[in-house]
C-alpha cells in the first residue's frame, strides 16, 4: 500500500470505504489508481457533492473489453472532478456542518525564536517582504476552514509561552534584519485579546525596540484591546474576506463589520492600522463580494489613516490538503484548478491576475498613493497590472515598505 493510503482510507465513512474496495476489486485497480480516486472521494465528502459512483457510467463500460474498463473509470472519475474544478465555486446551495470544539489554554514552557516569511521559495519566484515571524500562540482557537496551523500543532490546545515578556525582553538581534516582526503566522494575534498578558508583553518588547515594527494580523472583532493605548510601533491588521467566504469557510471569526470596527476604534486610539483582503477565492459573485470589502474599507476610513492594504489568494501545501481530506471538514476552497506555483498549490494565474486587477481597481486612486499596497506569496509578474508598480527584487520591495512603515510611526 502507498503510504499515507490507510490514514486517507479511515478518513471515509464505511460504505464509502467498503464501495471503493469493491471498485478497486472488480476493476483491479492498481494502488495509484486506487488512490487518485480515494483523494477525489474524499473531495467530493468536503464539498457535499456526492461520490464518485454518479460519475460511473456503468452501461458504458459494459461495453468494452475487460481490459480497457480499468483506465476508463479513472478517466471518468477525473473528468468529472476537473469540470467542478474549473470555473469559480458555487456557495449557494452550501452549508457546511461544522461543530467546533473548544481548545483548552495552556501556559508552558515553550522557546520563543524567530522565523520567517513563509514564502515557499525566497527571491525567486516570489516577491518576498522578508517579514521574520514570531510565535508568541501556537494554534487558533477560530476554525477557518483553509487554515495550515492546525497541520502543524494539537489541534485541541492553545500553548502560550510561560513568561513570555523575560523572553521577549532577553531577545537580542539586529534591527536591520529583524525590522518587521509578524504574530499572525501560528495563532490569530488578537483572538485572546490581552487576557494572558501576550500583547502586554508585546508592548513592552515594542517599547525597548522602537525601531522595530510588531504586526498583529487577526479576524477578530474584539474591540476592549483599544481601551488603552499601545506603542506606536505596533501595527494592527485585519484579515478580511467577502462575506460569503466569512459565512462559509471562516468559522468562528468576527464578522466582516465587526472586524472593520475593531479597526475604527483602534484608529480613533490613534493605533496604526491595515488590511489583508486575503486569501481571496475564486467564487460566483466573487467581483461583488470583493467590492463589497472595498467599499466596507473606503467608507470607513481615510485614505492617509490606512497603513497597508495587502492581497492573495488561496494556497495550499500537500499537508494542508491532505488534512482537510483526513479531517473531514467541509469546505469548497479545495474545489479549485490546483495549479503548483512555487511549491504550493494555488489557482491558475490569469485567474489570479483578474482577481487582483478586479481588486485593486475597485480603490480610489489615493488609497493606493497613501497605503502601502502589495502582493503577498506571489508571482512578481501580476504587480504591475494591478498595483501599477513592481520591484526588481525583494531587497528593493522590503526597502521601500520599511520606508513606508516608519514614516507613519515618527
Amino acid at each position: 500500500m502507498i503510504k499515507g493510503t490507510a490514514q486517507l482510507i479511515n478518513a471515509l465513512s464505511e460504505d464509502r470505504r467498503e464501495y471503493l474496495f469493491s471498485l478497486k476489486d472488480e476493476f483491479s485497480l492498481s494502488e495509484s489508481t486506487f488512490l487518485e480516486l480515494l483523494k477525489d472521494e474524499l473531495d467530493l465528502a468536503l464539498w457535499k457533492e456526492g461520490s464518485i459512483e454518479k460519475f460511473i457510467d456503468r452501461e458504458k463500460l459494459g461495453k468494452m473489453d475487460k481490459g480497457q474498463r480499468k483506465d476508463e473509470v479513472l478517466k471518468m472519475v477525473r473528468n468529472s472532478i476537473s469540470l467542478l474544478r474549473k470555473g469559480p465555486v458555487d456557495y449557494s446551495s452550501f452549508t457546511p456542518e461544522y461543530p467546533s470544539r473548544k481548545k483548552t489554554i495552556e501556559i508552558a514552557e515553550h522557546e520563543v525564536v524567530f522565523g520567517k516569511c513563509p514564502c515557499p521559495v525566497d527571491g525567486e519566484k516570489t516577491r518576498c517582504c522578508k517579514l521574520t515571524t514570531l510565535d508568541v500562540i501556537m494554534q487558533c482557537a477560530f476554525s477557518c476552514s483553509y487554515c495550515a496551523v492546525r497541520s502543524f500543532y494539537d489541534d485541541e490546545k492553545i500553548i502560550i509561552p510561560k513568561d513570555l515578556e523575560e523572553k521577549l525582553l532577553a531577545m537580542s538581534f539586529d534591527e536591520n534584519k529583524y525590522w518587521h516582526i509578524g504574530t499572525g503566522q501560528a495563532s490569530d494575534s488578537l483572538m485572546l485579546g490581552d487576557d494572558y498578558s501576550t500583547l502586554s508583553a508585546l508592548s513592552a518588547f515594542a517599547r525597548k525596540h522602537p525601531d522595530v515594527v510588531i504586526e498583529h494580523k487577526s479576524k477578530s472583532g474584539r474591540k476592549d484591546i483599544f481601551d488603552r493605548v499601545w506603542p506606536r510601533n505596533m501595527l494592527f491588521t485585519w484579515s478580511l474576506n467577502a462575506s460569503v467566504i466569512i459565512e462559509k469557510e471562516e468559522h468562528l471569526t468576527a464578522t466582516l463589520d465587526e472586524r472593520i470596527s475593531a479597526a475604527r476604534k483602534a484608529r480613533d486610539k490613534g493605533a496604526l492600522i491595515g488590511f489583508h483582503i486575503h486569501p481571496m477565492v475564486y467564487f460566483k459573485g466573487w467581483e461583488d463580494g470583493y467590492r463589497e470589502v472595498v467599499g466596507k474599507i473606503t467608507s470607513a476610513f481615510a485614505p492617509d489613516e490606512i497603513t497597508v492594504i495587502s492581497a492573495g489568494t488561496l494556497v495550499f501545501t500537500k499537508e494542508v490538503i491532505k488534512t482537510m481530506r483526513t479531517e473531514g471538514k467541509m469546505t469548497r476552497t479545495s474545489q479549485m484548478e490546483l495549479t503548483k506555483s512555487a511549491g504550493k498549490y494555488t489557482y491558475p494565474l490569469e485567474v489570479r491576475k483578474r482577481m487582483y486587477d478586479t481588486l485593486f481597481a475597485y480603490f480610489p486612486e489615493e488609497y493606493k498613493e497613501k497605503a502601502f499596497t502589495y502582493l503577498c506569496l506571489e508571482d512578481p509578474s501580476l504587480w504591475l497590472s494591478a498595483l501599477h508598480k513592481e520591484y526588481s527584487s525583494d531587497s528593493d520591495f522590503e526597502l521601500d515598505m520599511k520606508r513606508h512603515y516608519m514614516s507613519k510611526i515618527t
